[in-house]
């Protein structure tokens, strides 16, 4: 009985180390959380664990560090705060808190926040304070700014040994995806289902997205705020906490409902309506106008309404058919599908 259990014992142990993780990790990597406290961002747990923190300009690399009183002061504040996942194309500019620990070192940037790995190529995941929350570290700013015997020299630290873009199943959609990410046009969260039918709401976040990107704001909100657009939230019965991306594009007269009322985010989007938001968006940056009629069999399937924007997406290369034959203007359109047009029409208003 000992030996059995003696050998019981040992394939246990050989099981658990063939499938326990590389690494401990505070959240989960696979599908990376849409907020965390800052201490799991950060990985560290205890203001003892910091061995050193200096706070340095990115761009000259001069340097101030903090002394113990002031460590656990920064850990303090921010232990408990709300970092929210982002993806930024550039986030290494600013003030950086170099935060060194006995596991390593992470950085956080006061424009950007942690970068904690990629997202393809040219683009980075990181977790964010919110702008109120941000300002309750400004104090470091200032003490850098204010420190007049600041030492030369400070390494930027980056985490660039994780890659969090996933990849499509499709090959086709694939060079779509590296593009999109590294513009910065895909939001992580639909990375996790490209094969599955967009829906209305999915479509106007990426519309949305797309503008932001487009205009070089941080996101669709910040647009409006600064080019003075009012919008009403919730304007449709249906969107009570829907992305706020469908409010915006309505007051910007890209998106309509279903009814006066009602606007069906959760519903799939057909090809003609894709075909009448891309080009509507494409209409606030070049006169559009299309003389080529389209060569599919389906082509009086189009509904009246969309036409014209079926034509010019067409004509463009932005949407093509199913087939070299069809169009199928009342399809559905898959995520993958979607993200492959937003490159094309991000690329043909460049």
């Amino acid at each position: 009985m000992k030996k059995l259990f003696k050998a019981i014992t040992a394939v246990t142990l050989v099981l658990s180390a063939l499938f326990a993780p590389s690494a401990a990790r505070a959240y989960n990597v696979v599908n990376l959380p849409e907020s965390m406290p800052f201490s799991d961002a950060l990985e560290i747990f205890n203001a003892s664990d910091i061995t050193n923190i200096t706070v340095s300009d990115i761009a000259s690399g001069d340097y101030t560090t903090l002394g113990r009183e002031d460590i656990d002061t920064f850990y303090n504040t921010v232990k408990d705060l709300t970092v929210q996942r982002t993806t930024n194309p550039a986030p290494f500019r600013g003030i950086a808190v170099n935060i060194f620990s006995n596991d390593g070192i992470k950085t956080y940037c006061l424009d950007s926040g942690i970068e904690i790995g990629t997202f393809g190529s040219s683009n980075y995941v990181c977790y964010k304070l919110s702008d109120f929350d941000t300002e309750k570290l400004l104090y470091l700013d200032s003490m850098y700014w204010d420190d007049t015997a600041k030492a030369t020299g400070e390494t930027f630290y980056r985490s660039v040994d994780r890659d969090f873009l996933k990849m499509p199943e499709a090959p086709w959609a694939r060079s779509f995806v590296t593009e999109a990410a590294a513009k910065n046009l895909l939001p992580y969260e639909f990375t996790a289902s490209y094969s599955d039918n967009i829906t209305r709401e999915q479509f106007c976040k990426l519309l949305g997205n797309f503008i932001a990107v487009k205009e070089n704001y941080k996101s669709l909100e910040a647009y409006m705020s600064e080019k003075g657009g009012a919008y009403l939230r919730n304007y449709f019965e249906d969107c009570d906490g829907v992305d706020n991306s469908v409010n915006i594009l309505y007051a910007l007269g890209i998106v309509t409902g279903k009814d006066s009322t009602h606007f069906d985010p959760r519903g799939v989007i057909t090809r003609e309506q894709a075909a009448t938001l891309l080009t509507r968006a494409a209409e606030k940056y070049k006169y559009i106008t299309t003389s080529s009629p389209l060569p599919y069999s389906d082509a009086q399937s189009v509904s009246e309404w969309a036409r014209v924007y079926v034509e010019w997406v067409n004509e463009n290369g932005i949407m093509t058919g199913v087939s070299s034959t069809e169009f199928a203007p009342q399809g559905t359109y898959t995520i993958e599908q979607a993200l492959a047009t937003m490159v094309r029409l991000y690329n043909a208003l460049a």
